[in-house]
């Protein structure tokens, strides 16, 4: 798992139709999130990402297949 390289409590916005380069860092520790859209609840594992990304499927997200 991977998340934005922004600082803690800051935020990037996307308006419809814009694109941006953005740096990304791995998720270390534990290696447990919570949020991404609610699409993951749990830990970085490859049960739950497959979870995951058939729930972005689901929901439309681009890129998600």
């Amino acid at each position: 798992g991977f998340r934005l390289n922004i600082p803690s409590g800051t935020a990037v916005r996307f308006e419809p139709g814009e694109s941006k380069k953005v740096g990304l860092v791995a998720v270390d520790g534990e290696r447990v999130v919570y949020g991404g859209s609610d699409l993951i609840a749990g830990s970085l594992n490859e049960e739950n990402k497959t979870a995951a990304l058939a729930r972005a499927k689901e929901r439309g997200f681009l890129g998600a297949g």
